[in-house]
């Protein structure tokens, strides 16, 4: 069972390298600093044999960021100088 977990966990690191050319549209969205966090918790969620209750830390971050790009994102742009 080991010997199958280390082998998922290498196919998942492959997955989220940054040199890796195929990147998820949905983790594009999230932007440089966000998506940091999102393989962060990746990585946490794949050592913890995908138990979300180990990986609070990382789920928290990853929430704060969005919440923050989405708070910015909201506000109303300032009017032309006239």
């Amino acid at each position: 069972m080991q010997q199958s977990k280390s082998a998922g966990q290498e196919l998942h690191k492959r997955r989220i390298q940054p040199d890796d050319s195929e990147v998820d549209p949905v983790v594009a969205q999230l932007g440089e600093d966000c998506s940091k966090l999102y393989a962060k918790l990746e990585e946490c969620l794949c050592d913890n044999d995908r138990d979300w209750r180990a990986c609070q830390k990382e789920v928290q971050a990853l929430r704060s960021c969005h919440e923050k790009k989405n708070s910015l994102s909201s506000l109303p742009s300032s009017p032309p100088p006239s």
